[in-house]
């Protein structure tokens, strides 16, 4: 009897562990940021995660409306501690108790919280280097605190950091920590991780790496569009830029001795809108990559990377809103799977179900079963997009779903070549050309201008270069001095393969040369 009690408790403790650590497998993370105006309520919010399927939430704060409108809503939590934060609870064991009574205890378990995410990306802050030294002890502080209240088997203490942690990340095996962070910071933090059983935060975005060297990586490798090899690493071949980089990760931990500790991605994703300097930052690239993301990670068997195959890796996608109160360039306000309102950008299926054939539309379907395709370069069907330009449509069945990368002057000595515009475009009979140039109409007014421009030095394929800060055709600094710099780019270069200048009523053709002082726009026969 005693030996059947035993078995009935082992496979009890059992099957528990194994819940714990398959629940996150059937859903993706999101982010939720409150860095803006005009937000919905903590609750709403709550109710437009459930809606969109998503299954944990990561918080960086631990803001009590949050955490209470989150209570009995089945979402697992990632409650954060703030940067400010650390060195308190790192100092005082009294405060990391303090700490968790207001955060955690008073919510759990109504609100089901999960890791305590313990600053954000603070090893990228040169500015307040003495709090590197104090994250590990916050972390242990914050776990002993957990285990005296019988909650450190069910809540990890993690951090989040950021992919400038490696010094080398090419190629993914060569992956190695900084040296200013790895023995004295980082090795630590592993122990920690893998003795509480915790994981490894990690903040990759595919997006700033292809835009640190657009001309040497494939957009396709990093919108997960190629079944090609790109990178062949020794007995790993890495066809997308994800992997690789999740994969350079785990190579500098195993470089310090820890190579089985847990990975979770704590963000990831793509903007939707950019400066005039920040092409590729649009929305088709945003909703290609999160609809990519989410059906490759949530897939019936996991696939993981080259490193770590059949391996869940749990995600959140950064972020659930736009967040218009955030400074620096315009991406850093563009991120958002809905807009600060609450109102979808694309529609997204975040289950990971259909496939892009069977993706959404830009404008939410009535039924969520019936999708239509995704459109790849014209816009034209969706009212929302009614300023953008009907382009030329791209070859089917090349492997390269997606424009090619912008051209940029941005050294790179990343062994990867760009695919050329010309190879995906079917050419189209050339039209009559009566005017010999292509300007923004400024009768639509600067939003539609604005929208139109951010597509023409994006997907659009514009070369946007001479209008970017420092350049000839810089100043004026105006969207429609800009607007009309990027709308004759993209028209001279693809006026003979039957690209227009319409962008929806945005631009106009002219007989007259709108160049001025050193700054001139193109012309063509």
């Amino acid at each position: 009897m005693a030996v059947n009690s035993f078995f009935v408790i082992f496979v009890f403790l059992t099957v528990s562990v194994f819940s714990r650590e398959c629940e996150s497998r059937w859903t993706i993370g999101v982010n939720y940021g409150r860095v803006a105006d005009d937000l919905p309520s903590p609750a709403d919010a709550v109710d437009l995660i459930r809606s969109l399927k998503i299954g944990q939430v990561k918080l960086f704060d631990a803001n009590p409306q949050v955490l209470s409108a989150l209570a009995n809503s089945g979402l697992r939590v990632v409650v954060g501690v703030t940067n400010q934060e650390i060195s308190a609870l790192s100092s005082y064991p009294l405060a990391a108790e303090e700490w968790v009574q207001n955060n955690v205890v008073a919510h759990f378990p109504s609100t089901q919280i999960r890791f305590i995410d313990v600053g954000n990306e603070i090893l990228s802050d040169y500015d307040h280097k003495n709090t590197w030294y104090e994250l590990v002890p916050a972390m242990k502080n914050l776990h002993k605190s957990l285990a005296r209240h019988n909650l450190s088997r069910t809540i990890k203490v993690t951090t989040s950091v950021a992919m400038d942690v490696l010094n080398i990340s090419y190629p993914p095996s060569a992956g190695s920590f900084r040296t200013d962070v790895a023995l004295s910071v980082l090795k630590p933090m592993l122990h920690f991780l893998s003795h509480s059983h915790s994981s490894f935060f990690l903040n990759v975005y595919p997006y700033f790496a292809w835009a640190d060297s657009p001309e040497h990586v494939p957009l396709d490798y990093a919108l997960f569009g190629t079944q090609k090899v790109i990178v062949t690493d020794g007995e790993f071949k890495y066809t997308d830029m994800l992997s690789a980089q999740i994969d350079a990760t785990i190579a500098a931990m195993e470089k310090l001795g820890y190579p089985h500790v847990k990975l979770t991605i704590s963000e990831t994703g793509w903007p939707s809108k950019g400066d005039a300097n920040q092409l590729g930052a649009n929305l088709f690239n945003a909703a290609t990559y999160n609809r990519r993301l989410v059906r490759r990670l949530l897939a019936e068997l996991p696939i993981g990377t080259p490193k770590r195959p059949g391996t869940f890796i749990p995600a959140h996608i950064f972020s659930l809103f736009n967040e218009n109160q955030k400074p620096g360039p315009t991406t850093e306000r563009n991120w958002g799977l809905l807009y600060q309102n609450g109102s979808s950008k694309y529609s997204i299926d975040l289950t990971g179900k259909p496939a892009d054939e069977e993706n959404l539309e830009y404008a939410a379907p009535a039924s969520l079963h019936s999708f239509p395709a995704l459109p790849q370069l014209p816009y034209s069907t969706s009212p929302t997009n009614a300023s953008l330009p009907v382009l030329p449509t791209p070859l089917t069945g090349s492997g390269n779903s997606s424009s090619s990368p912008y051209s940029s002057t941005t050294p790179s000595t990343h062994p990867i070549s760009s695919p050329s515009v010309e190879s995906q475009i079917i050419p189209s009979f050339p039209a009559e050309l009566p005017t010999k140039w292509c300007v923004g109409n400024a009768s639509v007014g600067i939003s539609r201008l604005q929208e139109a421009l951010d597509y023409a030095c994006g997907l659009g394929g514009a070369d946007c270069r001479a209008i970017q800060r420092g350049e000839v055709c810089f100043m004026p600094n105006s969207v429609q001095a800009h607007a009309s710099y990027a709308f004759n780019s993209y028209w001279q270069k693809m006026k003979r393969e039957g690209g227009t200048c319409s962008f929806g009523g945005a631009a106009m053709l002219t007989q007259l040369d709108p160049s001025y002082e050193n700054c001139t726009f193109q012309y063509q026969d």
